[in-house]
């Protein structure tokens, strides 16, 4: 990379095959992954590791990605979270943005757009 710094993400998603994948596309990309399976792991996780972004799933078990993305913002205002949604109707987006998403990637996304938007937004770079 660059400079020389590995970037954190943390995949936020109940959905197994959807980290798997997540965390294959973002390693072979030279990036750390961590994941977390619901909105409290996302929010432990995120307090705790402190990962350069976050790629938050909002439909999980027990708190959702939303709230999980406020009580982190709460806490760390210039943490960068992705949303990633399955929901995405008209003005989903724009509610998402306005929660303090800085980015909404719509499911099922392109695996080279998780790695765009990592690149986009906290500078990845790809190993020479």
């Amino acid at each position: 990379m660059p400079d020389g710094k590995a970037v954190t993400v943390l995949v936020a998603d109940d959905n197994e095959v959807a980290q798997r994948l997540c965390r294959r596309v973002l390693e072979k990309a030279g990036h750390r992954v961590l994941t977390a399976s619901d909105g409290q792991e996302a929010v432990n996780i995120a307090l705790a590791d402190a990962p350069d972004m976050i790629l938050m799933d909002v439909a999980m078990p027990g708190m959702d990605g939303l709230e999980a993305m406020r009580q982190i913002k709460a806490q760390k205002p210039s943490m960068v979270i992705v949303i990633a949604s399955a929901h995405s109707m008209a003005g989903d987006r724009e509610r998402f943005l306005a929660a303090g998403a800085n980015d909404v990637l719509s499911k099922p996304f392109r695996l080279n757009d998780l790695t765009a938007v990592v690149d986009k937004l906290v500078g990845g770079g790809h190993p020479a």
